[in-house]
């Protein structure tokens, strides 16, 4: 099936949209934000993002024992524009590959009023060659904080929204190579500004199939001259967490894949998936059957 690479900016009220935030940074500084990336929820108060995007955040604004020194939200723009503002309480980064996964809490009356918010199924085994897929996230535009006549600190964010669709070029089970890639990732032949990282990947059925990682956009205009690739999803359930039910920090640390089981995401595939403990180390090697 021939599958002509298109990227466009995405107008009104869209599924993509509602399960999908911009990443802004709040340093200690009057007035003053950034936005880097993307992301996208998989739960009431959980996102995935990619792991390159928190940690440009941390080399931005410093970090102390790996505490931010600084708020970080992600920001839902729904029509409005209303902005509901989920503040980030915990992150947690793969050691093997360029995802994250961050816990929030609301942090404004939009999102506290949000008691079921909308959030987006999983199919964790990456996309075949040939496959259709639409990467979803927002232009790199400078956010700006507005304050009213009384006093009242509002932000304002201009980025647009944008769909990127293409298809699949070629799978990398473990890694593209030993330096820039080196994690399970697949090529598509489709444009991803860099406003996109962390943003999602959808394939036809509508379900999250990857993560935007990485784009060179060699040529204007030329969409078989683009580079990008998607970060696959499986090795996500291999991340350990140390998080409640209820948002509150546990001694027992556990592996996302546990949340699959539980059906408090929804992950297709997580059968699939097997965690090798290693003797010393925190973190499990994650393996995939792919038959």
């Amino acid at each position: 099936m021939h599958i002509t690479p298109e990227f466009r900016y995405v107008e009104g009220d869209t599924a993509a949209a509602g399960v999908s935030a911009r990443l802004v940074a709040n340093p200690c500084e009057p007035n003053t934000i950034h936005e880097l990336g993307s992301s996208i929820r998989i739960a009431k108060n959980l996102y995935i993002t990619a792991k390159h995007v928190i940690e440009d955040y941390l080399q931005t604004f410093e970090h102390r024992n790996g505490t931010a020194n600084f708020s970080f939200w992600a920001v839902h723009v729904d029509p409005g524009p209303q902005y509901s503002i989920w503040e980030v309480d915990r992150c947690w980064l793969s050691p093997c590959a360029d995802l994250a996964v961050f816990h929030t809490r609301a942090y404004n009356d939009i999102a506290t009023q949000q008691h079921r918010p909308a959030c987006v199924g999983m199919s964790i085994a990456p996309p075949d060659v040939g496959e259709r897929v639409v990467a979803f996230g927002y232009e790199r535009r400078k956010p700006k904080v507005v304050v009213d006549s009384d006093g009242t600190r509002h932000i304002e964010l201009e980025g647009k929204p944008s769909a990127s669709v293409g298809k699949v070029i070629e799978v990398h089970e473990h890694r593209r190579d030993t330096v820039n890639l080196n994690y399970p990732c697949f090529r598509v032949n489709c444009k991803m500004p860099g406003g996109m990282s962390g943003g999602p990947i959808f394939n036809d059925s509508g379900r999250l199939c990857g993560i935007v990682c990485y784009g060179m956009n060699q040529l204007e205009g030329v969409f078989n001259d683009h580079l990008s690739y998607g970060m696959s999803l499986w090795p996500l359930m291999g991340i350990i967490m140390n998080i409640g039910d209820r948002g509150e920090s546990i001694d027992n640390a556990y592996p996302l894949l546990d949340l699959a089981r539980r059906g408090i995401i929804h992950a297709e595939g997580w059968q699939r998936v097997t965690l090798h403990s290693i003797s010393g180390s925190t973190f499990p090697t994650v393996s995939f059957s792919h038959i």
